[in-house]
């Protein structure tokens, strides 16, 4: 036991002397741990020793040995514009040039808004690869205008009326979705008023004129694996006539081989179907946005009126083709409606975004205190918000629609007969309002009611659009006698428009496509 215990004793110094080393290396932490390992130690530890330990161990976390992070002097990919470098190529010449781009992307934006100037033939404007002229009489050949002496609407039964609109159906040869008339929005429709060669005319968001040849078909290639089923498609044109929305487009009276076409682009152009050529009728000088034309209507063959951004009316001789037109002050904001009486052209009726539709005489013109020309002033609609359109049927009632969901009609029967401003005429009243969800938002042209111009039924009635993809027709006692529509019908026929005579009605889509009830 004495051998042993000097052994113990001689053992413990070594430990001793040790851990002492280890200290002094900084690594007591690694002798204690080799101190605790040893078997024997374990059974002579002492509950004071185990203290210590516990101590030297919290003692020696902060007396850790700190590792020093190694730098990497790896080489490291990095960026032109981190190491402050040039794009390669790029110098002072460089910047001139891409400067110089820039001005030259910037005008030519600038120019794809300017307008179409001179004379262009059909196939230099045909978009689809197609030119033809047409050939019609000047007279429409069936129902001519017999003008407003005589004319009374005939007393039939509204659930007669209903019947006989409510029979409209879609046209069947081809599903709505395969007449694709023009490539963007359509903005604005029409019909050619001949009852015997149909015609469907439409004006899109970007300036082209889309024309489908309702009666007539292409024949298409066929493969030999196909069956001998004949394979047609639509009878489709398509011109380039405007560098800007087309906003506008009919026919002067007495003049069916001749369309006119207005656009935001401050122009108004003549299509002429027989020589086969688009000419320039008037233009504004500097092209400014508010110049735009936004519509038009024809009091006679030859003088237009029309409305524009500015809030501006403008008359122009179409005789005179470039000439400076006559402009009448009418509102403050963008005049987006304006509408002719058919029997007493002197009265316009314009509507605006200053949230009020207007009826002047031009009979009599006069200057406002700052010195524009305007006409004579009857009366006047206010509405709680904008006013979007405003037409005047051939019996002199008036309907108008905007964004506080309402059309508006007024029966002005007795309206030719006004005398100029200032008159006894009131402040305008509705004769019947309905409710109705005009709020087409961003990408749906903006819903207008329409008249039919001459109805060959003496039945009056407009259409408009319906965002649940319908239109409906009302007549001028604002009775509804139809909603138009079905499966076919996929997207919102927003630009609507009746034949002038016959109860065909076709209505544009955002897609460029048409829809049409005969």
């Amino acid at each position: 036991m004495e051998e042993e215990t000097e052994y113990e004793k001689q053992r413990q110094a070594n430990i001793a002397r040790n851990q002492a080393l280890l200290r002094q290396l900084e690594l007591a932490d690694l002798g204690s741990s080799l101190a605790a390992s040893s078997p024997k130690a374990k059974k002579s530890v002492t509950s004071t020793t185990t203290a210590s330990k516990r101590s030297s161990r919290s003692s020696t976390r902060s007396n850790a040995v700190k590792r020093v992070k190694q730098e990497d002097l790896t080489p490291r990919r990095a960026s032109a514009r981190i190491r402050g470098l040039k794009p390669e190529g790029e110098g002072e010449g460089a910047s001139a040039a891409a400067e110089e781009a820039g001005k030259l992307a910037a005008a030519k934006a600038e120019a794809s808004r300017m307008r179409v100037p001179g004379t262009m033939k059909f196939e230099d404007m045909s978009a689809s690869g197609l030119a033809q002229a047409w050939t019609f009489d000047d007279a429409v050949e069936e129902g001519e205008e017999e003008g407003e002496e005589g004319r009374k609407e005939l007393a039939k039964d509204v659930v007669q009326l209903r019947k006989e609109m409510s029979s409209l159906k879609v046209y069947e040869r081809f599903a709505p979705n395969e007449i694709k008339i023009t490539p963007e929005r359509i903005f604005y429709m029409n019909f050619h008023p001949s009852v015997s060669h149909r015609l469907v005319l439409a004006g899109d968001k970007t300036g082209n004129l889309g024309v489908w040849d309702v009666d007539h078909v292409q024949q298409t290639s066929k493969s030999e694996d196909e069956d001998n089923e004949e394979l047609v498609s639509p009878t489709l044109y398509l011109f380039k006539v405007h560098a800007r929305t087309l906003s506008s487009l009919g026919f002067a009276p007495g003049r069916a081989h001749q369309l006119y076409t207005a656009s935001y682009d401050g122009s108004i152009r003549s299509v002429d179907f027989k020589s086969g050529t688009s000419s320039e009728t008037y233009f504004a000088e500097g092209n400014h946005d508010a110049d735009g034309v936004c519509e038009m209507d024809f009091a006679d063959s030859n003088t237009i009126y029309y409305s524009t951004f500015g809030g501006e009316i403008g008359r122009v001789d179409v005789r005179a083709p470039g000439s400076e037109s006559e402009r009448f002050r009418a509102h403050e904001k963008k005049v987006g409606g304006l509408s002719l009486h058919p029997g007493a052209p002197h009265l316009c009726a314009t509507s605006s975004l200053d949230r009020t539709m207007k009826i002047w005489d031009f009979r009599k013109i006069t200057k406002t205190d700052d010195g524009e020309r305007q006409a004579a002033f009857v009366t006047e609609y206010g509405s709680r918000l904008s006013i979007s359109c405003t037409s005047w049927n051939l019996a002199g009632d008036l309907v108008c629609n905007g964004y506080d969901d309402t059309i508006n009609v007024f029966n002005l029967r007795e309206s030719a007969t006004w005398k100029p401003a200032p008159s006894s005429v009131p402040e305008l009243t509705p004769s019947s309002t309905i409710r109705h969800n005009c709020q087409s938002g961003k990408w749906v042209t903006i819903l207008k009611a329409a008249w039919q111009a001459n109805p060959a039924d003496q039945v009056h009635k407009f259409v408009i659009g319906n965002m649940k993809r319908y239109m409906d027709i009302f007549n001028a006692d604002g009775v509804q006698l139809a909603r138009l529509g079905g499966e076919d019908v996929t997207t919102v026929p927003s630009a609507c428009k009746f034949h002038p005579q016959k109860n065909w009605v076709v209505g544009g889509t955002a897609s460029g496509k048409v829809v049409l009830f005969e």
